[in-house]
């Protein structure tokens, strides 16, 4: 009887360090989350601000984005692109994300969701989708987007819609 009391005390405790590290680890997944999609923001708002600075810090250095016709753009590329002078025919860009999950396997997170473009063309707001994939990694305690994927989304007729600039 009393190795039989032992061992469901060894049992009980045994558990309950398996649901306090499960607890732990589901923190950490939730801080990373948390830490990755504040960074895709600020990523999206160093297109949009064309913020050479920032786009430096958020994208690593073996960075490479896919875009939905195949062609590749570099970390280099990329920045070169927002610093070089804004053609006036080019309408200013606004992003916002949409549906976005997020899967964490330790020092990766991968974020898989739906982003809206928005510009003006003959004086209207246009929106554009596309579906994404975004992966971040944590190096020396940072992190940074690795990879992104473009491909084109299906544009339903409520999300093709136009609207003018008054509303």
């Amino acid at each position: 009887m009393r190795y039989l009391s032992v061992f469901m005390l060894a049992t009980v405790a045994l558990l309950f360090s398996f649901l306090q590290a499960g607890d732990a680890q589901a923190l950490q997944g939730s801080k990373a989350e948390q830490a990755v999609r504040k960074l895709e923001r600020a990523w999206l708002d160093a297109y949009e601000q064309r913020d050479a600075k920032a786009m430096n810090a958020i994208v690593a250095d073996d960075f490479v984005i896919t875009f939905p016709d195949g062609s590749r753009q570099t970390k280099q590329q990329v920045v070169d692109s927002i610093k070089a002078p804004r053609n006036p025919a080019s309408p200013s860009l606004k992003f916002h994300t949409e549906d976005v999950q997020a899967r964490v396997y330790g020092n990766t997170v991968i974020l898989i969701g739906r982003v809206v473009t928005e510009y003006l063309r003959d004086g209207k707001t246009v929106k554009e989708q596309s579906r994404y994939t975004d992966t971040y990694i944590k190096r020396q305690g940072r992190w940074q987007v690795v990879a992104s994927h473009l491909s084109n989304a299906p544009q339903t007729e409520k999300q093709s819609t136009t609207v003018s600039k008054d509303g």
